[in-house]
């Protein structure tokens, strides 16, 4: 019985270490698929942007197949409307605009991405994240104005199309 005891004892002890660096992978995990979803979708949104010219009517499940909540019925949008990215739990924890070049003032076409005002859980972790943070939230495209002549910056934002890379 004595051994019994020791048994419960070791096991419980054991399973206090390890059940807080499981949830600490699942979380890793989603981290890691939200970077990769990110990826995915800009190199998705310049290929489309490459072979067609514009985005025009296009719809997002037309560019794309990152989970994307596209409006509040759960229908699909064109692309130019505001998507959110899934991450975890969180259905709209990063805005996603897509932009057509401006021919009048050379705008470059991009992609805009903007974080949700109030994260928690995974949707917090992801945003806070280096891969996250420094190459996509802290991004900008700087472009010279074709009609003033000025530099222009847009915040937040990827230059897509055929004159880009995403690597």
């Amino acid at each position: 019985m004595i051994e019994l005891i020791f048994v419960i004892v070791i096991l419980g002890i054991l399973a206090s270490v390890a059940i807080p660096r499981l949830a600490a992978t699942r979380e890793d995990a989603e981290i890691s698929a939200a970077v990769a979803n990110i990826r995915t979708l800009i190199s998705d949104v310049s290929a489309y942007y490459t072979a067609k010219g514009e985005f025009g009517s296009a719809k997002w499940s037309e560019i794309t197949n990152v989970p994307v909540k596209k409006d509040t019925n759960g229908g699909d949008t064109t692309a130019t409307a505001d998507a959110y990215l899934k991450v975890g739990d969180a259905k709209d924890c990063i805005k996603v605009q897509l932009v057509n070049r401006v021919t009048t003032t050379k705008a470059p076409a991009h992609i805009k991405f903007t974080e949700k005002t109030s994260p928690n859980g995974v949707c917090q972790q992801v945003l806070k994240s280096d891969p996250v943070k420094k190459a996509y939230l802290d991004s900008k495209v700087i472009y010279t104005d074709a009609t003033n002549k000025q530099q222009k910056t847009v915040n937040n934002a990827i230059a897509i199309g055929s004159s880009t890379s995403v690597y």
